[in-house]
């Protein structure tokens, strides 16, 4: 009885152990990009040696964001060179579940 017992948890606790992995989707290697969505703003600052653009932009829903100010890092500095502060911009960002990440700006 002992052993049917021991049997009966080992095979709940398997079921419940693989119910809680993720699902194929969900299961990427670290630093694939998961999320993408456009925006467009208003260019506040840029900090070409650090390769970030803060940006006063409106809401994206594909990523859950209200309108905010963010500085974003941007995937190509050289795309920084024709940027100036108050210029509107549009451009395109990926989360990857931990950071954001500007592809294109324009």
């Amino acid at each position: 009885m002992k052993k049917l017992l021991v049997v009966m948890l080992v095979a709940v606790f398997g079921v419940f152990a693989w119910l809680s992995l993720p699902s194929l989707d969900q299961a990427q290697a670290p630093g694939v990009v998961r999320q993408t969505a456009s925006g467009s703003g208003v260019v506040l600052a840029i900090d070409n040696r650090k390769g970030i653009v803060t940006i006063s932009h409106g809401a994206m829903p594909a990523l859950s964001m209200p309108p905010m100010t963010m500085g974003y890092p941007v995937k190509d500095k050289a795309q920084l060179a024709n940027l100036q502060p108050m210029q509107k911009v549009e451009f395109k960002v990926a989360y990857d579940g931990k950071d954001y990440l500007i592809t294109d700006i324009k």
